[in-house]
């Protein structure tokens, strides 16, 4: 199953487009520039050069470590930003490098540091403008610990699929909490790749209880799917299991529930055929 896997680019970094990002961050703040213009002149011109030092000096350490962060350059970049957050913790640049940390363990598929890092910047900046994409990128960290496809392995669907839940759930959150945020498309993506994925492996689970000879726990499973994972694509091909469950088990009136389910709800289904059968089969054969 195709899962949404694009790399970590200064494009998809902050929220605003990444290269605007970077020319404000490394404009001196407005607010330290007026702060500096009505400061009392008893201050004297010893004491503005000094707060203006400590303001170029955040930025050309900042700006020094997202050149090698543009570059693909995390180990030199990740303890140039942790410098920048200890040295300069009164700049703006103390949580743009807070957030690059977190960005750099991204990268390196240190998911479990990603996530800490992100989440421990959301709970100590709760109204910092990059929260939104602080709270993407948590998402995104689970996300990408969904295990893929390989040849030897079992197929995705039929695996263990803790972060596939824990990276819905905090997507469709995300795509709650910030509508109009300009990620919601990717994470809207990323959702649906994850909701066909547990929709399988709950059509997988169901198939393998129907083995077993375990129908009733088989139900189970489909309603789960066909209630929890709406849009997934494979209501019909459930709907229609559960019908024919149901036929196993003499229940004629719920099977027919499910098939005409199909016939009013999927009229374009591959499925529609053999739902349209078993109707008519159960139309000649009453009770």
């Amino acid at each position: 199953m195709s899962l949404d896997r694009s790399p970590l680019t200064p494009q998809s970094l902050p929220n605003q487009p990444a290269r605007q990002a970077v020319a404000n961050a490394l404009r001196l703040p407005l607010l330290m520039a007026a702060a500096l213009l009505l400061a009392p002149a008893a201050v004297g011109c010893a004491g503005q050069t000094k707060v203006l030092s400590y303001g170029d000096n955040a930025r050309k350490a900042y700006a020094e470590a997202l050149d090698d962060f543009f570059d693909e350059e995390c180990l030199q970049a990740e303890p140039a930003f942790r410098n920048v957050r200890r040295l300069y913790p009164y700049t703006r640049f103390a949580a743009l490098a807070e957030l690059r940390v977190a960005d750099c363990q991204f990268k390196d598929a240190k998911y479990a540091e990603a996530i800490q890092s992100y989440e421990a910047f959301i709970r100590y900046r709760p109204s910092h403008v990059e929260v939104s994409y602080a709270r993407f990128m948590v998402a995104r960290a689970y996300y990408e610990q969904i295990p893929s496809d390989w040849f030897l392995t079992p197929p995705t669907y039929e695996r263990e699929q803790r972060s596939t839940h824990d990276a819905l759930r905090l997507l469709r959150r995300f795509i709650v909490d910030f509508p109009n945020d300009p990620l919601v498309g990717r994470a809207q993506r990323m959702a649906h790749h994850a909701i066909r994925l547990l929709a399988a492996h709950e059509m997988y689970v169901a198939r393998f209880y129907l083995r077993s000879d375990h129908p009733v726990a088989a139900i189970g499973r489909l309603r789960t799917l066909i209630t929890t994972y709406p849009s997934s694509g494979y209501e019909p091909e459930a709907l229609l299991l559960l019908g024919e469950t149901y036929l196993d088990l003499r229940d004629r009136e719920q099977a027919k529930r499910a098939f005409q389910e199909i016939t009013q709800r999927f009229p374009n289904s591959e499925h529609l055929p053999a739902a349209k059968r078993h109707l008519t089969e159960l139309e000649r054969r009453p009770g």
